[in-house]
């Protein structure tokens, strides 16, 4: 309930109060399980590591267009459900509910992913080199920025009429690929954009997400 409240206000706007409100709860009772927003805070950042290390793992080894556009969504789904980490980061810092090292090395695992990603793409021939004086590295910013930029855009003026979210996901990942379509391989970039199409009609099933649960595609 504190991550939908979180992504649908932002962090500073929620108080424990209106989480408990919301969960048909007293405050006593929330503060017992978690004194204060900081605790909150910090359940969501341990299960968010543990769900991003596991997205990690799992992430193709080959970067054919369908495995890809699969670890590629699940990603951006991961991010997306807590996204309040990201968009809040500068609060989350300035009142030292996050340190800044823990901080930093999670935005790096998370780009290093992408890093890593996109040199096995260049590998096997569905990207171009990126030669100086640009970089990988270079690219990656782009993508990040762009996805928080999208990220933001949502939670300040979401659709008057909201597709489904699976919909929405599969459109805003094959945008943020898009700004980079140049250095992709024509034929690999309509495969993927397919696949794309294809994962934003699926169906949802049920992951966790801090104790409750959340849809993600079968």
């Amino acid at each position: 309930m504190s991550a939908e409240l979180f992504n649908r206000y932002g962090i500073e706007a929620v108080s424990v109060g209106q989480i408990s409100e919301a969960l048909g709860m007293s405050p006593g009772n929330l503060t017992y399980h978690y004194n204060k927003k900081a605790d909150l805070i910090a359940e969501h950042l341990n299960v968010f590591e543990k769900a991003l290390q596991a997205e990690i793992d799992k992430f193709p080894v080959h970067s054919n267009a369908k495995s890809f556009a699969a670890a590629y969504m699940d990603m951006m789904d991961l991010t997306f459900r807590y996204r309040f980490l990201f968009l809040g980061a500068n609060y989350l810092i300035q009142n030292d509910l996050v340190e800044m090292n823990r901080y930093e090395k999670l935005i790096k695992r998370t780009k290093q992913q992408f890093i890593d990603q996109i040199k096995r793409l260049v590998a096997e021939g569905f990207m171009t080199p990126v030669k100086k004086p640009y970089s990988i590295e270079m690219i990656v910013d782009s993508i990040w920025w762009t996805w928080l930029g999208w990220l933001l855009d949502m939670q300040l003026t979401p659709p008057a009429k909201r597709a489904p979210e699976r919909k929405l996901l599969a459109e805003a990942a094959l945008h943020v690929v898009f700004v980079n379509h140049h250095y992709i391989d024509q034929g690999f970039f309509k495969m993927f954009q397919a696949e794309l199409k294809k994962l934003g009609q699926q169906s949802a099933t049920v992951i966790p997400i801090a104790g409750r649960t959340a849809a993600k595609a079968k």
